[in-house]
């Protein structure tokens, strides 16, 4: 049933479904076949499969993961992806030192935090214009969550209080609840400390 499933507990195990497409496995009869293997072995001789040494299980165990690594394309990964590259070698150093189960934990929570940080791109610019007593405008664009709030803060913090600032956010792709309060509660501070402050959102 698990072979038939494609389950986790037979062959999704990423080194049993590399050995099974390196010996010309096409279809999920592989799968099936595999588990019939497993079942046949500690059926009918669960004496023999005692008699192997750990050590060479471990080695072929080894040697299959060894096959498995693309040398060839760790410098180009290196040179244009440094980030997955760290998250690979972190998630190598993590098995090693832990389990399988936790390093790929480990690396998939260290690809979602890679995910989320760049998916929270926003770039802040701050255009004085030509007049110097004309209003400034701040103009938002990207992505703005919480992840990057603190710089968005910092920035309009960092304007002239009894300027007229407009800040502009009708070229952000997504802003979140968080962003979306802390902006307005910044216009009306503003507002209160003499300035003005204008706030151009994106239609619904």
């Amino acid at each position: 049933l698990c072979g038939a499933l494609g389950a986790l507990p037979m062959t999704a195990v990423i080194v049993r479904s590399a050995a099974n497409v390196q010996a010309g496995a096409r279809t999920k009869a592989s799968r099936v076949l595999h588990g019939v293997w497993l079942l046949l072995f500690a059926a009918l001789v669960p004496a023999a499969l005692g008699l192997i040494p750990v050590a060479a299980l471990a080695g072929i165990l080894v040697y299959s993961g060894w096959k498995l690594i693309p040398l060839k394309e760790l410098g180009p990964l290196w040179r244009e992806h440094r980030g997955e590259a760290l998250i690979l070698v972190a998630t190598a150093v993590a098995i090693i030192a832990t389990s399988m189960f936790e390093g790929v934990l480990a690396g998939l929570l260290l690809a979602v935090a890679k995910t989320a940080w760049e998916t929270s791109h926003v770039h802040v610019q701050v255009d004085e214009g030509s007049d110097r007593n004309g209003p400034l405008r701040v103009v938002l664009s990207g992505n703005a969550t919480f992840l990057r709030l603190p710089r968005i803060l910092d920035t309009l913090e960092g304007l002239p209080k009894d300027r007229h600032i407009e800040l502009d956010l009708l070229d952000l792709r997504h802003v979140d609840h968080a962003c979306s309060t802390a902006l307005t509660n910044w216009a009306d501070r503003h507002n209160k400390e003499k300035g003005v402050a204008r706030v151009l959102m994106p239609s619904a």
